[in-house]
């Protein structure tokens, strides 16, 4: 009996928590509640960021041009549909030396949205389990993942549109 508890806390330290989700939603409601800061320092709560309409959600590097093109498609979404609820996370991976780096970039991008900083990746892999960059997921207002993406290619942003209409029919 005791190799089953084991068991299940190696599989979920392991596998991570999308090993346990069905079908392709997972609810982390409660692993949403935690600490970050954003890249001008100010300590701000996830969950604050819920509860509004669908999240999307983009972990990136300066370094990965995948990551910037997703970014731009998330924006034009998020602009398209903010009277919905819609609305766009960033959490920037890379080390705290690119700290001014990414500040630079984001303001000349004219980026609005929140962007976090996860420089040991404690963010990005222990709670939202990323396996490579760019990841992004669409979160729920509720706090459940509702879709998840690894990599980006152009037209990909066609495929999480149709998944972000199908969420916001749903409410």
């Amino acid at each position: 009996m005791m190799y089953r508890k084991y068991l299940f806390i190696f599989s979920i330290l392991f596998l991570g928590v999308n090993a346990y989700a069905t079908a392709d939603s997972v609810s982390i409601d409660k692993m949403m509640d935690f600490k970050v800061q954003t890249i001008d320092g100010e300590d701000v709560n996830f969950k604050s960021f819920l509860g509004k309409g669908p999240v999307l959600l983009n972990l990136w590097a300066l370094w990965c041009e995948p990551c910037k093109q997703e970014m731009k498609a998330f924006k034009a979404l998020v602009e398209k549909y903010k009277d919905k609820g819609v609305s766009m996370i960033a959490i920037n991976t890379d080390k705290i030396k690119s700290l001014a780096k990414v500040r630079a970039y984001i303001k000349t991008q004219g980026y609005e949205f929140p962007v976090l900083e996860d420089p040991d990746g404690s963010v990005s892999t222990d709670r939202f389990s990323m396996e490579s960059l760019p990841f992004s997921l669409i979160i729920n207002a509720n706090g459940t993942i509702a879709k998840k993406h690894t990599g980006f290619t152009a037209g990909d942003e066609a495929t999480i549109e149709k998944e972000l209409v199908e969420i916001l029919g749903e409410k």
